[in-house]
């Protein structure tokens, strides 16, 4: 490389490649947080708001929300620590993630453009840096990418994907130094450490040690045998990689929540090798046509694995592996590619089920990227080429560069669609029109804005596309309590059980109606939610008001004690354990406690008042026992 070139590589290119992704993500700080997770990530989880030991002790401990992910936990407390719950904050964390990836990445091609070329005596690697930047630009600008990003819960989903290719980058590198120095040795435990480092962010990259042995046989060509390496001696490389992906799916395991999974009663065994053959096509027919891209591709069940989409995508899965096969001495980095495709896709393909989803965009982030790597080596042709008289190579390029401003225009379109969760989930009906999920999700979103008639025809709809789906119901009892309706509210929330008895919202909403006329009724339906669920902070608050009720002040104030302990922030926790501690003659805990209320309920009018009210009762109260004495 001449001394011009090389600044150019070494600078200019990844700034380049960071400023096509921070123009293509650009309505990105403006975007809210969504309901979809993200409520319970940032704005009730109050465990990852800081860094002191006890955050960092939560953070490396917990399963919460059925993953482990310390290292994403640590990011949204540094997040926090700067910035607050600030959804801008986090989502140009997020953006800012992607573009280190989409340079890495680029360091990725390249090296493998390398070693395709260095091991092939028909290879020229002239332009590969820049063929290198094209294959990185079409990934981090596509689409697909845009769920990863934009959706603020996934950074877990980003983070990984980093210490993913430094893991890829820094085995490639080992390879190079083998031959040359005892150097490599740094690399291999660099690589090894980055691993780790990836499934502490997010369990997405654990077939890790597929992938390498796949790069093994191309391009690195070490497989099924080489001059300086055996084949033993290229698997038992790979055995750190292993310890570490087992000790990864072992967590992965307790972790996953038994309410999230589907059952094989559900989903049976041909259903989900059907999903998976039918997501095997899916996401490559995305990433060439990418429209009608949703947040949510609703998995209807059950499933039938004889119906055409399925039969024809099976068909398709054989046909092209087959193909591959047939052509892998003529053309070895689309087999190479494909494969690395199936090994990074087979955890999220369906085979385990989790969630709603049939397939979802952010499963494209690791798994498409071999994609983008055969983007960079015909790239990468198309320059060697360039020198010749005008021909298919340069109108390939001219096709290239419009395809990718069309897709910069459409991510940030796509972009746009995660504003809010209004907006999110019209986008969603707009394609599936009979998704209950998306009805169910979008109620929640009109009621949270105040338009609560809007909010009830969502529930009514989504349960009348699913009378099965529990949420739907719960959430239709909270707006008819909101219209008046107790006893239709009672009549749901009781439904909502009898189909889901692990839902901890519908016993503690249920309680609440109890509460004022069944006391006794309500301390069950408490106790059962807080027994599901024992961090809920609003159910041991409302049951301290039903044993302050029956006079128990002890356990009452224990429960508000409870409560504050699971959320600083909660100021009606702090009124209320006010109130006993000044019934019990506790009146400096009660003035803290008031005051700690009010400044809370700071943007909160109508609460403030009240608060305040107390609070100046008990000042009163002091002043006269003050003139008393």
């Amino acid at each position: 490389m001449n001394r011009v070139a090389a600044p150019i590589v070494r600078y200019v290119l990844p700034l380049l490649l960071i400023a096509a992704v921070l123009v293509s993500f650009c309505p990105l700080p403006a975007n809210d947080f969504v309901n979809l997770d993200d409520p319970f990530y940032f704005i009730a989880n109050q465990h990852y708001r800081g860094l002191s030991l006890t955050h960092l002790r939560w953070m490396f401990t917990t399963l919460y929300m059925g993953h482990y992910q310390p290292l994403s936990w640590l990011t949204h407390g540094l997040v926090y620590c700067g910035w607050g719950v600030s959804p801008a904050a986090f989502h140009v964390v997020n953006l800012l993630l992607h573009a280190a990836n989409a340079v890495v990445f680029s360091g990725v091609a390249l090296a493998l453009l390398q070693a395709a070329y260095r091991n092939d005596p028909r290879g020229n690697e002239g332009g590969a840096p820049v063929a290198a930047a094209a294959g990185a630009l079409f990934f981090a600008i596509h689409p697909l990418r845009v769920e990863a990003v934009a959706w603020a819960t996934e950074r877990q989903e980003v983070l990984c994907a980093l210490f993913f290719l430094l893991a890829v980058l820094a085995y490639l590198r080992m390879q190079n130094e083998k031959p040359r120095s005892g150097a490599w040795r740094r690399w291999y435990i660099g690589s090894i450490i980055s691993f780790t480092l990836s499934l502490m962010s997010k369990a997405t990259g654990i077939t890790l040690p597929l992938v390498l042995l796949v790069v093994d046989v191309y391009p690195l060509r070490r497989l099924p045998g080489a001059r300086r390496a055996t084949p033993w001696g290229v698997i038992a490389e790979k055995i750190p990689y292993v310890v570490v992906a087992g000790g990864a799916a072992l967590v992965v395991l307790l972790a996953k929540r038994p309410e999230a999974m589907v059952t094989l009663a559900e989903h049976g065994v041909a259903a989900r090798v059907m999903q998976c053959m039918y997501a095997l096509c899916f996401y490559p027919w995305k990433t060439v046509a990418p429209l009608q891209l949703s947040p949510l591709y609703l998995l209807h069940k059950p499933l039938d694995p004889t119906a055409p989409r399925f039969v024809l995508a099976a068909l398709a899965v054989v046909g092209v592996t087959t193909g591959l096969v047939l052509m892998r001495r003529r053309w070895p980095a689309a087999l190479a590619a494909w494969s690395c495709y199936v090994v990074l896709l087979l955890p999220v393909s369906g085979i385990v089920q989790s969630g709603p989803q049939i397939t979802a965009d952010r499963y494209t982030y690791l798994a498409c990227m071999p994609w983008a790597v055969l983007v960079a080596a015909g790239v990468s042709q198309c320059l060697h080429r360039w020198r010749r008289p005008f021909g298919w190579q340069h109108l390939a390029a001219a096709t290239a560069g419009l395809f990718l401003l069309i897709l910069g225009a459409q991510t940030a379109q796509q972009t746009r669609v995660w504003k809010d969760s209004l907006t999110l989930w019209n986008h969603v009906l707009s394609i599936e029109p009979d998704n209950f999920f998306a009805y169910d999700n979008r109620g929640e979103a009109r009621y949270a804005s105040g338009d609560v008639n809007g909010a009830l025809a969502d529930f009514d709809r989504a349960i009348q596309l699913d009378p099965s789906y529990a949420n739907a119901y719960d959430n239709r009892g909270t707006a008819r309590l909101e219209k008046g309706d107790t006893s239709g509210a009672l009549a749901d929330y009781t439904l909502a059980i009898r189909l889901d008895p692990r839902r901890s919202t519908a016993y503690y909403n249920r309680g609440k109606i109890k509460a004022k006329g069944d006391p006794d009724g309500a301390l069950a339906d408490y106790q059962q939610a807080i027994a599901l669920n024992p961090e809920y902070a609003a159910a041991y608050n409302a049951r301290g008001r039903v044993y302050q009720a029956k006079g128990d002040l002890n356990a009452a104030l224990a429960d508000y004690t409870r409560a504050i302990d699971l959320n600083r922030e909660y100021a009606n926790g702090y009124n209320n354990r006010g109130t006993v501690r000044r019934t019990m003659g506790d009146l400096a805990g009660a003035m803290e406690d008031f005051n700690l209320a009010v400044h809370l309920a700071a943007n909160n009018p109508p609460q403030r008042a009240v608060f305040e009210r107390n609070l100046t009762d008990l000042q009163r109260q002091l002043a006269e026992g003050a003139r008393t004495r």
